[in-house]
């Protein structure tokens, strides 16, 4: 059964959500943002009637509520909620954070409300509508018709729905922010370097770099992260490796109003090391070669350490 749907929150990922289930024939009742203009413009976008600035006036035919608000807010939303007239025992209430698990929510749940938590493994830099088609959703929740009801919603919505325990919760969003945050953050470390011999549009850096990182990636998943390893820690090239170091000690001395390319210089180290995990796991150990790589890097981190 679609019930009818109440967003509370009108920022990034909220804009993808209500597209999503506008298409596939979801009821929104009604659009709730803290500031008035943003429920507006998101209830306008998709065609819907009622907007506010004030939970108090959602209507009591919604039955289930979508909390897209930042994480450092649930509990207070969940707590101005919990104190409306509303239909709490017949009611489901949602956040989408990744990170956070639905203890958060427990204000409604001593109401008598079902809780739950339900995360999409996408990315959302923008209001701009990003698919969420083929898209894994993570469900949290102890509350089997909140279970089977947001089971069939990511289904409709065409994501892929799978269950996820409270106390595991973090290491899921961890490993979002590895595979998505981080990579942003060594892409544009890349950008930096190439900046260096005066590629400074960062989309020709991204032309570039487009080939390798796809195959990379396509590698990867046919394969494994350790078979799809390649460059000078896997093939035991300690000559390379000492020069990219040196090139990187040579950036950090030059410019020492910035700790960007120390920390650059840290990053490196660190990574390196970690690439030698999947050596042993591609070849089963780490040959001589590697091993003397492992010690260089060891001792660099040190040093690294020791200059703080």
């Amino acid at each position: 059964m679609k019930s009818e749907i109440a967003i509370i929150g009108a920022g990034r990922i909220a804009y993808s959500l209500c597209s999503a289930l506008v298409k596939s024939n979801y009821k929104i009742k009604t659009v709730v943002s803290r500031n008035i203009n943003s429920a507006k413009a998101l209830a306008e976008k998709f065609g819907i009637k009622n907007y506010s600035d004030d939970v108090q006036s959602i209507d009591k035919s919604a039955k289930v509520f979508f909390l897209s608000v930042p994480d450092s807010e649930i509990r207070s939303v969940a707590n101005k909620l919990s104190k409306c007239k509303l239909g709490f025992r017949n009611s489901l209430f949602i956040h989408l954070s990744g990170a956070e698990n639905i203890s958060l929510l427990n204000a409604l749940r001593k109401k008598g409300a079902a809780t739950a938590s339900l995360h999409i493994m996408q990315t959302f830099p923008s209001k701009k509508i990003m698919s969420l088609k083929e898209v894994h959703a993570a469900i949290e929740t102890d509350d089997p018709s909140a279970y089977k009801y947001l089971t069939s919603l990511s289904s409709i919505l065409g994501m892929i729905p799978y269950k996820i325990d409270s106390a595991s919760k973090v290491y899921y969003h961890l490993a979002g922010v590895f595979a998505s945050n981080f990579l942003a953050g060594n892409l544009y470390s890349s950008h930096q370097l190439l900046k260096l011999i005066n590629v400074n549009n960062e989309k020709v850096s991204f032309d570039i770099l487009n080939s390798t990182i796809h195959t990379t990636l396509k590698n990867i998943r046919n394969n494994g992260a350790a078979f799809a390893l390649s460059g000078p820690v896997d093939r035991g090239d300690i000559k390379t490796i000492k020069r990219h170091l040196t090139a990187l000690k040579k950036l950090s001395d030059k410019k020492p109003e910035s700790n960007y390319f120390n920390l650059l210089l840290n990053n490196y180290i660190e990574q390196s090391l970690n690439l030698l995990n999947l050596v042993k796991e591609k070849h089963g150990s780490l040959n001589k070669k590697h091993i003397e790589i492992e010690k260089l890097l060891v001792q660099e981190l040190r040093e690294t350490v020791k200059s703080k």
